[in-house]
């Protein structure tokens, strides 16, 4: 099988079920997070779609961004059964996305930077695209701070990244989202019920400046 179908069919049939089944422990943080959505929402790594369910009745429209064709096809099936406008773009966050300044109430980014090459253009994007004072609202795993966990991440970290779509569980996102123009005091360190290795968590609301 080529390289760029065999990666298509193990985001579709192997990464997208792994992500569904090891996630299963932060149903409630996404619905949590997410009853702060509204009006017209701009969600950046869609992935299978894990976070539809938790959207209310707020949102009016939905435009969802994810790179992985393999991905998207899983994201597509659950956003055919969603009876409110919707637009599914496969590709990066951070290439130019078509629709002016200040055109989103609310972005969406949820255990995503993690496996982000490059998340400044990711987030320059999703600040541009944000109405002035409008939410990010934000779930990440991020780097332990208890220096024996943070070295068995470092230790693990290539074999992860290489097995799960890029995620790196070193990653950290704050000095980013400063750097794109967030304000970031509504984000707050929480554990996650998740696999002890990415269980340190970042939650919360990050306000475009």
């Amino acid at each position: 099988m080529p390289k760029g179908r065999f990666a298509t069919w193990y985001s579709r049939e192997v990464l997208s079920r792994v992500l569904d089944h090891g996630m299963r422990g932060v149903e409630p943080v996404r619905d949590a997070l997410l009853a702060r959505a509204h009006g017209r929402v701009l969600e950046i790594g869609f992935g299978t779609g894990a976070n539809l369910p938790h959207l209310p009745a707020a949102v009016t429209s939905l435009v969802a961004v994810e790179p992985s064709e393999g991905l998207a096809a899983r994201a597509r099936a659950r956003l055919a059964r969603w009876d409110r406008p919707h637009e599914v773009l496969v590709q990066s966050g951070g290439e130019p996305l078509p629709y002016p300044d200040a055109s989103f109430d609310v972005a969406v980014i949820t255990f995503v930077l993690c496996s982000v090459r490059q998340a400044a253009p990711l987030l320059a994007q999703t600040r541009r695209l944000l109405k002035p004072g409008a939410p990010l609202l934000l779930a990440e795993h991020i780097v332990a701070r208890p220096a024996p966990l943070r070295a068995l991440q470092t230790a693990l970290r290539p074999a992860w990244k290489a097995c799960l779509g890029g995620c790196d569980p070193t990653s950290d996102p704050r000095t980013a989202l400063v750097d794109a123009g967030f304000d970031i005091a509504g984000l707050e360190e929480r554990p996650l019920d998740m696999f002890f290795v990415v269980r340190p968590g970042l939650i919360g609301v990050a306000l475009a400046r």
